[in-house]
């Protein structure tokens, strides 16, 4: 299969659930609507506009005009998925402890915006740094509310959700619970389920193989054995570190004539992520998700920081 067909395959199956874009993206057969090429998602919902991982987050990303919402999940001690990368929550609020030993109401009383800078790329605590969040009411969302926020958006704007199975020692049991929560959301054809465990992602498949999958990788096992692995296990996407080497345009390439989409992580410079675009892959996760959109052409706002926190604005891109 040449390249191009391969482009041609992912609109059609990818079309029906993001956002159609403006003269900047590809034209989908057959009549479909068009489809930005590559989509943008905000990882963590762009981590250095907003703090990572929170509806305020995901509102924001939204209102920039992303096309997807990246986010991670943990289960909590009483069996609910929250939004939360590191399963220990000094990094990001002002608790402390693992958040699977805590219960959900437990954690409603971290502040999830506490050490949040702008501009920062992932939350890192610095004291010296701004921290607009602060007190401003932010608690750790459950996954629940992220599908309801995107169910909610039901016009010509409908985001995707890619979520993270982060617990690989508990990976069966995430899995067979994300899957009943996706099913039970009402937008199971907008969500992607995501994980570095080859076992999470084979769990889900044989759970429900109408699920959509995305099979991470850093370094090892290579890109060229991870994109093996998804050819071999059915995972619909491949999203290799977007630094690692071999990533390149014959990557994509191989990736699109075996049917899979391929969706870098974590771009934020423009330059890096205009390499990236002229490679072909048919995504990027991005902290800094209005850089890509205003290489595109599609940023909706001017500000990149919610109205809510107020005070100085992140740069578009990292510099």
């Amino acid at each position: 299969m040449r390249q191009g067909d391969g482009r041609a395959r992912w609109a059609v199956l990818l079309g029906t659930s993001l956002l159609a874009a403006c003269s900047t993206s590809d034209n989908m057969p057959d009549g479909a609507a068009p489809l930005a090429r590559p989509y943008v998602s905000a990882h963590r919902g762009g981590a250095a506009y907003a703090p990572e991982n929170t509806m305020l987050a995901y509102r924001n990303a939204a209102r920039l005009g992303v096309d997807d919402f990246e986010t991670d999940t943990w289960q909590t001690a009483d069996g609910v998925f929250v939004l939360l990368h590191d399963q220990t929550l000094t990094r990001t609020t002002d608790c402390s402890g693992t958040v699977t030993a805590m219960t959900h109401a437990e954690l409603q009383a971290c502040d999830a915006g506490y050490w949040f800078s702008p501009g920062q790329g992932t939350t890192s605590p610095d004291d010296a740094a701004a921290h607009p969040a602060r007190g401003q009411g932010l608690t750790i969302p459950t996954a629940a509310e992220l599908f309801a926020y995107a169910a909610s958006l039901t016009g010509a704007y409908r985001p995707t959700v890619t979520i993270e199975i982060k617990d690989v020692l508990n990976a069966a049991r995430d899995a067979a619970a994300l899957v009943t929560l996706v099913q039970a959301s009402g937008i199971k054809d907008r969500i992607i389920i995501q994980s570095f465990s080859a076992f999470a992602l084979n769990r889900v498949k044989a759970l429900d193989p109408a699920i959509r999958t995305l099979y991470l990788s850093s370094g090892v096992p290579n890109p060229g054995l991870a994109l093996d692995r998804a050819i071999a296990d059915g995972d619909d996407f491949v999203a290799p570190s977007y630094s690692e080497r071999g990533v390149d345009a014959a990557y994509v390439e191989r990736a699109h004539a075996a049917g899979k989409g391929v969706v870098p992580w974590t771009a934020d410079r423009a330059a890096d992520l205009q390499a990236l675009r002229a490679m072909g892959v048919d995504g990027l996760i991005s902290n800094f998700p209005g850089c890509l959109l205003q290489l595109q052409s599609r940023l909706k706002a001017r500000r990149m920081l919610p109205e809510e926190l107020g005070g100085a604005d992140s740069a578009v891109c990292r510099s």
